[in-house]
């Protein structure tokens, strides 16, 4: 090791950060900021030392060094904008990390954490779908009792930098060490670490090879993960975790089946019908929030189902329409008005030969909301927000109008 590296052991995360938004303690929250401030300085020290020393770094120091500042680059509450601006500098030395960096990080600062309490699913030592839960029908509820790993709070931000950086064609021999991890935050119980585990598995999405996901059945044991995320739906996370979710459970979908078959058919009208209507819509249709989170998700989607759409246009339109009518208890805030056109605009041109049967109840939200903004004061600041809801519902009459030439004639 170079002279000064030792100096990495003062960037190790305390503990206390895991639990930091609920931390009431002022002695803890008050030392917590003054080691974020010190940590900002054990950067420049260390990023001062490496723009020194030209000799080659050994990989074991290669490690040390990403592994201590890979933390310090994303938006954690250990994290202050001049650390971000460091350790983003510092870790561009590693752009392009060496596959045998990644798997070292993985052997050493990753596979030990998880090792005491194992994801039930999966072989550890293949990273295939077990035929049956390890453990038995409790190995669940004991899989969350000794969460060892989460007393070390970088541990998603180590897992995100191997995914971001895999190859394709090393996914092979790395996906034993990393799949565990990457599963183990996916389903865990708290939403925001299923959040950090969405979000890798959309990175990983990027390259992994859709053969290596079937081959190991990891590509259902994934599906089934995100759609039970869509079952969240209380956290203060619920509706950055349904966004998140629904990408990405799309995105396994079309990469994992075949464009125009049953399989992909089906497990799109899932996300749909079972996912968002039958679950969110269904049981969380007083947060304005959640179902703007839907709202947004819906477009890729629907244009993905086409017109298989046309089995859901009860249940679509109906929820899109909803908050054009003004509502003077309880205003329907503009951005979820602008989504839910965006979204009533795909359903329009997704399914032009069916869209004819809800003409009325479509023109009808449209011209009430129209009206409703006619009183709204011209002088009211709002950013150009209701100008440009009302360009959105020119467009969707206009859309309307090509879709069902007969509201016109009519």
């Amino acid at each position: 090791m170079p002279p000064g590296l030792e100096l990495l052991s003062s960037l190790c995360i305390p503990q206390e950060f895991s639990r930091y938004e609920k931390l009431d303690d002022a002695e803890i929250i008050q030392r917590l900021q003054r080691w974020k401030s010190d940590a900002s300085q054990v950067l420049f020290e260390l990023q001062t030392l490496l723009s020194q020393h030209d000799e080659n770094l050994s990989l074991e120091d290669q490690v040390d060094i990403v592994a201590s500042v890979v933390p310090f680059e994303g938006e954690d509450p250990w994290v202050v904008p001049k650390s971000r601006e460091i350790s983003m500098d510092i870790l561009h030395r590693f752009h392009e990390p060496d596959v045998r960096l990644l798997k070292r990080i993985l052997t050493h600062n990753v596979k030990p954490l998880f090792l005491s309490t194992p994801h039930p699913s999966l072989n550890l030592s293949t990273g295939r779908k077990l035929p049956r839960l390890a453990g038995g029908p409790m190995a669940s509820q004991d899989y969350y009792e000794e969460q060892t790993w989460k007393e070390h709070p970088e541990t998603a931000s180590l897992v995100s930098f191997v995914v971001r950086n895999i190859r394709s064609e090393d996914y092979e021999d790395l996906w034993h060490l990393v799949i565990p991890s990457v599963m183990s935050l996916l389903d865990d119980y708290e939403a925001r670490y299923k959040i950090k585990g969405v979000r890798i598995v959309s990175e990983m999405l990027q390259k992994v090879p859709k053969t290596l996901l079937k081959r190991t059945g990891i590509d259902g044991l994934i599906l089934s993960s995100l759609n039970n995320c869509l079952g969240h739906l209380k956290d203060p996370e619920s509706p950055e975790l349904l966004r998140a979710a629904i990408s990405a459970n799309l995105s396994l979908i079309l990469l994992t089946t075949e464009h125009g078959t049953t399989q992909q058919f089906d497990q799109l009208c899932a996300l749909l019908g079972d996912g968002i209507i039958g679950t969110v819509w269904l049981y969380a249709s007083d947060s304005f929030e959640v179902i703007l989170a839907t709202v947004e998700a819906l477009p890729p989607l629907m244009k993905a189902l086409d017109i298989g759409i046309a089995r859901y246009l009860k249940a679509l339109v109906p929820q899109l329409v909803h908050p054009l009518y003004p509502n003077s208890v309880r205003p329907t805030p503009v951005v979820l008005q602008k989504h839910s056109l965006i979204a009533l605009v795909t359903v329009i041109n997704e399914c032009s030969p069916r869209i004819g049967g809800w003409k009325g109840t479509i023109l009808d939200g449209v011209g009430r909301c129209w009206v409703a903004l006619q009183d709204v004061d011209p002088s009211r600041n709002d950013d150009g927000a209701c100008e440009e809801l009302k360009e959105l519902l020119r467009s969707t009459c206009k859309q309307l109008a090509n879709a069902c030439p007969s509201v016109i004639q009519e």
